[in-house]
């Protein structure tokens, strides 16, 4: 035991010796606590955190990520990116996808991180007017302007040139203005089939952005022949981010669109607005404002306007004759099929639209399509962003027993029965919104938070959920469609 003894300090000596003439090169660092003050990507602030190991920036605008400037406020002395030494003070990486970095202080302990940028996952529609003047009027069109769309990857969708003007009524005078655009040339956009005439809506009252989209969607699964298409994107007007809009198609006679003869088809609309050039009523019947939207009013000729009026009117009066409602003479006038359809979506979304009490009481937004010998076609549905899925309008019919020709064809037991049977067949679809509207908040969870940010809801609206999260706005939507398709179920056998 004496002889061992010795041998076996010797033995510690050398090791210790060894182990403390290390040169630094030689010293391999151990995980440990190296902490990180500050992280700017791009110059866009990425948070100081000891919790999360991620610095992560949402830039909405940028589409390639291969030359991000990495700014790291730290006292490590050394900093990697995948092994790679790298300035701390100032790095171009390429972040197109998450990066691991290292931080090693005083040679001995390292931490690692994620560094990670991204924009929303939306595309970015880039608007330029000549000179960069700013868009104040929605009668002129300002011409010269041109229309760049680049998918989140950095694909080019579109480049061109259009003109640009504002549109709305109401919502014209809001804060987050929206627009109309008109192509020099007709183009597929994103997908949607090709046309000159888009739109830019702003859905600024709408907490949840996702309203429109939504009703959208229940147009689409309810069988109306025709229902408008668009994307959420991102959108910059002369080189400055407007935040989150939909790019959406505008509602036109057209083959992919309101598909009916362009030379011989009528595009009307029923709005109480009643701003059309083109404009007429029947005081002593139903008291609709009609407007004709195509052809233009200096298009259109005589003939053609006075055949619109004569037709209506006829159609009127027949709808105010008991005796011809029950005898279904309706039907050689009205596609029965669509007037239903678009009476469930305008339900379902509880659409204050459907039946408005400003600037007049009657619809606004109502559109119809007619050709001549033709019947009058229902649809396509338009304008949700606000006064849609209030709770307070889930237990009763938005409009349906007193709105356009609704109240005369309830009185026939006929379109009662239809109605049945159309809401029968489609329900358990139309169930379906709930789980796309979760679909679409995941999708726009991080331009919404960008937009909310720049456009915050300054003024209590007819939807009454601005003050609420987001998530908080989307879960009260749903619920809202859900009490009423419970309510509708229970009582449109009994609607009168």
């Amino acid at each position: 035991m004496k002889r061992i003894l010795p041998f076996f300090l010797v033995a510690c000596l050398a090791a210790c010796l060894t182990t403390c003439t290390k040169t630094p090169e030689e010293i391999v660092p151990e995980a440990g606590n190296v902490p990180v003050w500050q992280v700017y990507i791009n110059g866009l602030y990425a948070g100081a955190s000891n919790l999360s190991s991620t610095f992560s920036v949402t830039l909405p605008t940028v589409t390639d990520f291969s030359a991000m400037e990495v700014i790291i406020k730290t006292d490590a002395q050394e900093a990697f990116v995948d092994g790679e030494p790298i300035n701390k003070n100032s790095a171009i990486l390429d972040l197109s996808s998450p990066r691991t970095l290292r931080l090693v202080k005083d040679g001995r302990t390292y931490q690692e991180y994620t560094l990670q940028a991204r924009n929303t996952g939306l595309p970015v529609v880039w608007v330029e007017t000549p000179g960069h003047k700013n868009i104040t009027s929605k009668e002129d069109w300002m011409e010269g302007a041109s229309l760049r769309i680049v998918q989140p990857d950095g694909t080019l969708d579109y480049e061109g040139a259009m003109s640009v003007r504002g549109r709305g009524n109401s919502t014209w005078n809001y804060v987050k203005k929206p627009y109309a655009l008109k192509l020099e040339e007709k183009a597929e956009i994103l997908s949607m089939p090709a046309h000159k005439r888009w739109v830019l809506l702003a859905n600024w009252k709408d907490r949840t952005i996702l309203r429109n989209d939504a009703a959208f969607w229940l147009s689409k699964h309810s069988g109306l022949p025709y229902t408008v298409r668009g994307q959420f994107v991102e959108l910059v007007l002369n080189g400055v981010h407007k935040g989150n809009y939909y790019l959406c198609e505008q509602i036109k006679i057209d083959k992919a669109r309101v598909n009916i003869d362009k030379k011989k088809g009528y595009l009307l609309e029923v709005d109480t607005y009643y701003d059309e050039p083109l404009r007429f009523r029947y005081s002593k019947l139903f008291n609709l404002p009609w407007m004709v939207k195509t052809p233009d009013a200096d298009e259109i000729t005589p003939e053609q306007y006075q055949y619109i009026q004569d037709w209506i009117l006829n159609l009127e009066t027949l709808l105010k004759d008991p005796a011809q409602v029950q005898a279904h003479a309706y039907e050689e006038f009205l596609d029965v099929d669509t007037a239903i359809d678009y009476l469930l979506v305008q339900e379902l979304t509880t659409n204050q639209d459907f039946y408005n009490t400003w600037p007049d009481i009657g619809i606004h937004s109502g559109y119809l399509y007619m050709e001549p010998g033709g019947k009058l076609y229902t649809g396509p549905v338009w304008d949700f962003d606000f006064m849609v899925w209030v709770p307070g309008n889930t237990h009763s019919w938005q409009g349906a027993n007193k709105t356009l020709f609704y109240p005369a064809l309830l009185k026939d037991e006929k379109f009662r029965a239809r109605l049945l049977e159309r809401w029968n067949a489609q329900k358990d679809v139309f169930k379906g919104l709930p789980d796309y509207i979760d679909q679409m908040a995941d999708y726009i969870r991080a331009s919404e938070a960008i937009n909310h940010a720049m456009w915050p809801i300054n003024t209590n609206s007819e939807n009454g959920d601005e003050q609420m999260t987001f998530q908080e706005s989307v879960d009260r939507i749903k619920k809202a469609f859900l009490d009423k398709w419970t309510w509708m179920d229970q009582n449109i056998s009994k609607l009168r």
